[in-house]
Order: structure tokens, then C-alpha cells, then sequence
């Protein structure tokens, strides 16, 4: 008797092997794409966030920035300013990028910019900020550091930052960023203002940052779909090999470029 029991029992769960084999195979797309999802969305971000101080050292000259211009002959002129991160700017990255666009031409702020002249038919003035300070010291940022902007006096004020704050921190903070990050935005007194949602999505920064463009009635545009895995060729590392994930987790061209198409859509009706 027990062994029929034990021959049933071998019988039973080679049948059950081989029918999770049969359902993993035939629902292979479907637990690939859940997959691929899950890392870029869960493990990429704690490692960005474990690295998250290394990329302070590419932010030291953050606001040694100098107005520069894109002069196409037009008879009209705007002034913009780019506040973000590293996907925004690294100075020391290919002469001035955004961090993993395979050059400056390359990257979310030039593609954007250009293209607001030729399709506007105007000359821009720009400033572009890495501020990822303001991520990792939103509690006592010193907002004077950036006179330079509100001098400027900008039309348009892009912010691009939320990828570096640490969750754990907005958990027990949330208040105090959102205030913040709304006085921050007071502070640079820009005419037209716009928010970025961040390019890795949480759940925590999505609902924050929301509240952030209600109280401040800036125009919002989200990024969280282009970092969350659904189309990996938004990662640089889908275009060249990085040591760092972190690193190989930024936008390369192809997601520099997805991010300007979402930032000229709110700025093509802005700019009539």
C-alpha cells in the first residue's frame, strides 16, 4: 500500500511539474514582461537609491551656471530655465549633459529646446541647474543659492526633480516637502511653471509631486511610465553596457528623447 502511495505521489507531481512548465511556457511573454517590470521598477530603484550619494559628486558645480543662448534669427525671444538632476545636467558628463545621452545634442533639454525654436520660430535664452541638492536637503535647502534664477526672470521654469528623494524620508516628511518644494518653486518666480513626475515611478513621490503642482497650479507632466519598464529602450543600458545599474538605469537617447516629446506637448500650447 504505501508503495502505490509513494508511486502516485511521483506520479502525481511529475503531472503537476509538467503542467506549470507548459503554462510558464505558453504565458512566457507575459512573465517576461512582469519580469523585466518588476527589476526596473523595484530593484533598480534601491540601488539608485543606495547610490544615491555617489551622484552627488557630479553635482559640485551645480550653480556656476551661465545664461547661454539658441540664436536662429527669429524675431521674437523667450527665456527659459531647466531646474533638475542629473538627467537634466552633468557637467562633466560628454561637455555638459544630461548623465548617459550620448551627447549634449542628445540628451531631454537640447532636443527640447531646439525644437521649441524651430517649431515656435523663437531665439531662447536658457539657464540649466542640477539642484539634486534640493532631493537630498529638501528639509533646510538654502533657496537664495538660487538668486541667479530669479534674476534671470524666466518665462518658463522647467522642474525636473523627485528621482533622488528617499522614500523613506517623504514617508515621515511629506508635509514639509510638498511645502517645500512649493516654496521652491515660489521662490524662482517663473510666468509659466512646469513639474515633472519622476522617471522611475513610486507610488509615494506620484501623489506628493501631484500635490505639489495643485498647490503651486503648475502644469504637470509625467514621466513614470518612461522608467518603469515597459519599454526597456528607454534605458541607456539598452544602447551601451554600464558597470553601475544605476548608471545604466538614466535615460539614453532614445528615452532623452521620449522625455522632450512629453515636455512639448504641455510647452506647445504654452507657447502660442
Amino acid at each position: 500500500m504505501k508503495r502505490k502511495l509513494f508511486l502516485f505521489s511521483i506520479i502525481l507531481n511529475i503531472f503537476l511539474f509538467s503542467f506549470l512548465c507548459f503554462g510558464a511556457y505558453y504565458k512566457r511573454a507575459s512573465l517576461a514582461n512582469y519580469v523585466t517590470k518588476y527589476y526596473n521598477t523595484i530593484f533598480l530603484k534601491k540601488e539608485l537609491e543606495k547610490i544615491g550619494e555617489q551622484f552627488g559628486e557630479f553635482s559640485h558645480q551645480k550653480y556656476q551656471a551661465e545664461i547661454q543662448l539658441i540664436n536662429n534669427n527669429h524675431n521674437k525671444k523667450i527665456k527659459i530655465a531647466i531646474l533638475g538632476n542629473s538627467l537634466t545636467l552633468i557637467p562633466d558628463w560628454n561637455g555638459g549633459a544630461g548623465l548617459t545621452a550620448s551627447e549634449p545634442s542628445k540628451d531631454y533639454v537640447h532636443i527640447l529646446l531646439n525644437t521649441i525654436s524651430t517649431e515656435k520660430k523663437l531665439n531662447i535664452e536658457y539657464l540649466i541647474l542640477n539642484i539634486a541638492e534640493f532631493e537630498r536637503e529638501f528639509e533646510g535647502f538654502n533657496f537664495n543659492r538660487l538668486e541667479i534664477i530669479r534674476n534671470f526672470e524666466p518665462d518658463i521654469i522647467i522642474f525636473q526633480i523627485g528621482e533622488n528623494v528617499l522614500t523613506e524620508r517623504l514617508r515621515i516628511k511629506g508635509e514639509l516637502f510638498i511645502n517645500n518644494y512649493v516654496s521652491l518653486i515660489s521662490y524662482c518666480s517663473g510666468e509659466n511653471v512646469i513639474i515633472c513626475l519622476p522617471f522611475w515611478p513610486e507610488k509615494e513621490k506620484i501623489n506628493l509631486i501631484t500635490e505639489v503642482a495643485l498647490k503651486s497650479e503648475s502644469y504637470l507632466v509625467d514621466l513614470s511610465h518612461l522608467g518603469s519598464g515597459i519599454d526597456p529602450l528607454n534605458f541607456a543600458s539598452s544602447e551601451r553596457k554600464y558597470d553601475n545599474p544605476g548608471v545604466g538605469a538614466h535615460p539614453g537617447d532614445y528615452g532623452m528623447n521620449n522625455i522632450a516629446k512629453l515636455l512639448f506637448i504641455t510647452l506647445n500650447k504654452i507657447i502660442e
